[in-house]
């Protein structure tokens, strides 16, 4: 298959196009390089913003300069409903024109938009970042990021972009949930976020030395959308309570070269509190055998048909802090308890995100438009 992938977000086109090409498909990415990541492209739509007007009409030019390679392809994926750096109406055009000049056209759910918003502060799934305990929360750190996805102009190429779709991929099962309603529950499909295994030398199982090595990741200005500090703060009591059990050691806002280094050392990672599901941040880590902290709804383990693999230590925001650090101690401090997780850790993302094996998913999805 020719496949022209639109946009990127946590290097998920990235990942996903090396496992499509190592199944024999040709494709082709265009992105602005997901901002600081700097993430490689066929296509370069990197947008100077500091030059206003002159920096968007600098990715018009290249868009037009580059119509010809995007015409032609049998799939046409984009990661959200504006995956190109320009206002929202230069991006129903764009979108317009690769449906108009390509054989199918798909569309991943793979972040915030006004389905995710509104279907969330709705409490679906149960909790999230923005409600949980039956009600809404956090909505003054996160009114900026509500507002936005209520624009006029927002809703309307996010309209857009959904009418197009002939599928509409839900990434996380998060995801799926708030989409599964009508009318995009007939369009639906749930892909999960593809991984590259690392070589063997880069894998190992943790959790055999005297010490439990706890990596806490922090970024200060959003930690009220991930939760890390109160895990940390319930993790601490833990540790007092104790002592020369565990070490527990921060990272906040380091560089990501750093970052990676820390985290082959840990042998367990606080990833979010209001997370369902593993993110793409969860599943590096348990690539590597490292344990995560984070989202892992026995729910989820059902949706995709998982009897045996309990990998992630599943912390709640809707439950005390003391059931949090009951459950975290039976898991940190039973002996051997890290090292089998650790194992379950590396199996399950072997299982069922391995990029190849994801890639075949998609192929499969592709064929049945």
């Amino acid at each position: 298959m020719k496949i022209l992938l639109v946009g990127e977000a946590s290097f998920v086109h990235n990942t996903l196009k090396k496992g499509l090409e190592a199944l024999g498909h040709n494709v082709t990415l265009m992105s602005d390089g997901n901002n600081w990541h700097n993430s490689p492209r066929d296509i370069d739509l990197r947008r100077n913003m500091k030059q206003g007007v002159a920096g968007g009409l600098a990715v018009l030019w290249k868009l037009i300069r580059n119509r010809r390679r995007l015409t032609g392809y049998d799939v046409v994926q984009i990661h959200s409903y504006a995956p190109i750096p320009l206002r929202m109406k230069w991006n129903i055009r764009v979108l317009r024109f690769l449906k108009r000049h390509n054989r199918r056209f798909v569309m991943l759910c793979l972040g915030d938009d006004p389905q995710v918003i509104e279907s969330q502060l709705s409490g679906t799934p149960p909790y999230s970042d923005i409600f949980w305990n039956g009600r809404q929360r956090n909505l003054e750190q996160n009114k900026a990021r509500i507002d936005e996805q209520r624009l006029p102009e927002i809703k309307a190429c996010w309209q857009e972009a959904t009418r197009l779709a002939d599928r509409l991929a839900a990434c996380l099962y998060e995801y799926y949930l708030n989409y599964d309603v009508t009318p995009f529950a007939d369009k639906l499909c749930y892909l999960p976020l593809p991984m590259e295994i690392p070589d063997d030398d880069k894998i190992k199982i943790k959790g055999q030395g005297r010490k439990i090595d706890v990596l806490i990741g922090i970024q200060r200005d959003r930690d009220y959308l991930k939760g890390a500090g109160r895990i940390a703060s319930m993790l601490e009591k833990l540790s007092r309570r104790n002592p020369g059990r565990l070490h527990l050691h921060y990272a906040e806002d380091v560089p990501y070269d750093e970052y990676c280094l820390m985290l082959d050392r840990a042998d367990v990672l606080v990833d979010q509190l209001y997370s369902y599901t593993p993110s793409m941040n969860s599943l590096a880590a348990m690539a590597r055998g490292t344990v995560v902290i984070g989202g892992g709804e026995e729910e989820f383990y059902r949706f995709i048909g998982e009897k045996e693999l309990r990998p992630i230590i599943n912390v709640r925001p809707d439950v005390s802090d003391e059931q949090n650090i009951s459950l975290m101690a039976d898991a940190l401090l039973t002996p051997g308890r890290v090292a089998e997780l650790s194992r379950q850790s590396i199996a399950f993302v072997r299982k069922y995100h391995d990029c190849k094996v994801v890639a075949a998913k998609y192929v499969e999805m592709y064929r049945r438009m």
